[in-house]
């Protein structure tokens, strides 16, 4: 029984608030009926991306993200320049994830009255600066003052080959899961800007540049649809559990992950002995990596260990295997197994 299915048994529809469904199940709620007259929708919401299509060969990718200040970031905490950046990656994650070109922005704000131009300014320099790195046009969007806070939401625009997409729902049992750098990394950086752990000034600035300054991998994306070796890939945004349990439930399947392989960054390391937590809770809950995790068919392991030694721009680690079984299972180094609990970070339930 799903958390929502839950809820619906033990509160009347009219009683239910958002905190009692969270984020994912508001968005099951509303996903039936949406598309009314274009045949062309071949996915609509449930993935990293819409997709619609094909024209000539390629299908749309389209995607959306809201940055709320105070929810996704703390305005006097982050350079504005960095803000402008980190809200086009978060989105250009989306295309990466289903192995798309990105192409296209609509930059949307709304700020308060009084809130200083030089500051709009930076942000959109560093939005600027992250579409003159990618070759993405600013094609539009809207202002709106806002009561008190400033929200950017910004929809993106793509394209990938109709035989390369990849979705969340083609995994099977047997393939392998990979993901395309260290884990934690960002959570760790905002518990450091939130004054929850203290660090020498080489691990924090590595750790929360990591928070502020998330990097799209959008070539690695191509390189795996372009591959065809792959079975589903999703982006890291909400963290390593909870974003694997939207493969397994897409896919109808379930998973292993490999405790004792989970890659964690030397500062993270550092950061969780002075601080004295477990540093692989926050690999496996921690949200904003923005890594590629990948599943791969057994028989695709070769080339796709391959594909990765050569000339590539990140390295990929093997931390789990997809199986037949339901939830996600953990594996520890003397080979202990635990069926985990699915965390990660939720709008409407995480405190």
């Amino acid at each position: 029984m799903t958390r929502l299915e839950d809820k619906r048994n033990t509160v009347s529809k009219t009683d239910l608030k958002m905190k009692d469904i969270g984020e994912f199940g508001f968005i099951r709620s509303i996903m039936d009926n949406c598309n009314f007259s274009c045949k062309k929708v071949i996915k609509g919401i449930g993935d990293d991306c819409a997709v619609i299509g094909p024209y000539e060969g390629k299908l749309l990718l389209i995607t959306t993200d809201l940055l709320v200040e105070d929810v996704h970031f703390i305005l006097k905490e982050v350079l504005s320049e960095d803000l402008g950046r980190k809200a086009v990656a978060v989105n250009l994650s989306d295309i990466a994830a289903m192995g798309g070109k990105a192409l296209h922005l609509f930059v949307s704000l709304a700020t308060p009255r009084s809130m200083r131009l030089e500051i709009i300014h930076s942000i959109y320099k560093g939005i600027k600066a992250m579409c003159r790195r990618y070759g993405i046009n600013i094609l539009g969007g809207d202002t709106s003052a806002s009561p008190e806070k400033l929200m950017i939401s910004i929809t993106a625009i793509g394209q990938v080959p109709e035989n390369e997409v990849l979705f969340r729902n083609g995994a099977g049992p047997g393939d392998h899961i990979y993901v395309s750098g260290t884990l934690g990394d960002s959570a760790a950086g905002l518990n450091l800007i939130k004054g929850k752990f203290s660090a020498p000034e080489a691990v924090a600035g590595y750790l929360k540049e990591a928070h502020n300054n998330p990097i799209p991998f959008l070539r690695a994306g191509r390189m795996i649809a372009h591959s065809r070796l792959a079975s589903a890939m999703i982006d890291l945004s909400d963290g390593l559990l909870f974003d694997l349990s939207h493969i397994c439930e897409e896919s109808k399947v379930g998973a292993r992950l490999f405790h004792g392989v989970l890659p964690l960054s030397d500062e993270l390391k550092t950061l969780a002995e002075i601080n004295k937590f477990d540093p692989y809770k926050l690999a496996l809950t921690g949200g904003e990596d923005y890594r590629l995790l990948v599943t791969v068919p057994y028989m695709n392991l070769e080339l796709f260990q391959k594909l990765f030694k050569k000339g590539s721009t990140c390295p990929v680690y093997h931390i789990g295997e997809i199986n037949k079984e339901s939830g996600i299972k953990i594996t520890r180094p003397d080979g202990s197994e635990d069926l985990t609990e699915i965390k990660g970070f939720d709008h409407f339930i995480t405190p």
